[in-house]
């Protein structure tokens, strides 16, 4: 018996100092093209579509517009001229001296200019302040001038705010100068005969006209009563300015 229980803890002891061995752990490999093609679908939220995705192709591109626009933005019809007549300010019953008025307008090339006028005197308030313009036209003192000739081939015709020329000769150039506002048209003088003649209109826009002989070439001014955009055309010996 006791031999049994010696051999037991024999066999107990070598049991405890036996060193356990540990689990093998399995091994793996990784492949390259697996990777490549899981790498493939993953697509970030920011990325532009690509043919080979057909996932991302809904996505918005932020470039393209989400609207597209119509052919063309050019307006067929031109607006109508809206002339200003008249504007009526009521005031507070407060209201005892007018000191001074401000007035915003629009220049011809689009920029907008503030002019201010002082001005000093007792009021009513029971009466609106009226800023009018006067739509008619003052009657000229002197009789108008629109139809005359300059030197042996220049005809002239104005109408309103519209110049014919007649002449055989070539436009050079045309250009405009100001202190006083000012239309030169530059013709071509075969002959380089020197002169000069003018001719003034009573009317508005084109008060004054000159012709002179500068160089080889006709000069005509059309002298203006203020600062005017045109358009010029040509139609065989006639030009047709239009100011505007």
């Amino acid at each position: 018996m006791k031999n049994i229980i010696f051999t037991l803890l024999i066999s107990l002891i070598l049991q405890a100092n036996d060193t356990k061995t540990l689990p093998e752990v399995p091994s793996f490999s990784v492949d390259s093209n697996n990777t490549q093609e899981s790498s493939k679908q993953e697509v970030s939220p920011n990325e532009v579509s690509t043919p080979d995705n057909n996932q991302t192709r809904k996505l918005r591109d932020p470039f393209v517009p989400q609207m597209t626009p119509k052919g063309s933005g050019q307006v067929s019809n031109q607006p109508n001229l809206n002339l200003f007549n008249k504007a009526e300010i009521n005031l507070p019953s407060t209201a005892r001296k007018i000191k001074k008025v401000t007035i915003d307008y629009q220049n011809i090339n689009g920029s907008l200019t503030t002019i201010e006028r002082e001005l000093d005197g007792d009021i009513d308030w029971h009466f609106p302040l009226v800023l009018t313009q006067d739509l008619q036209p003052k009657i000229a003192e002197k009789p108008t001038n629109p139809n005359f000739t300059l030197g042996d081939n220049f005809k002239f015709n104005i109408d309103k705010q519209t110049i014919k020329i007649q002449t055989p000769y070539k436009l050079l150039r045309n250009f405009t100068l100001t202190s006083p506002t000012r239309l030169v048209l530059d013709f071509k003088n075969p002959s380089k005969k020197e002169f000069q003649q003018g001719a003034s209109t009573n009317l508005p826009v084109i008060t004054d006209v000159t012709l002179q002989t500068h160089l080889d070439f006709f000069r005509i001014t059309l002298i203006l009563d203020g600062q005017y955009e045109y358009d010029l055309k040509q139609n065989g010996k006639e030009f047709v300015i239009e100011f505007h």
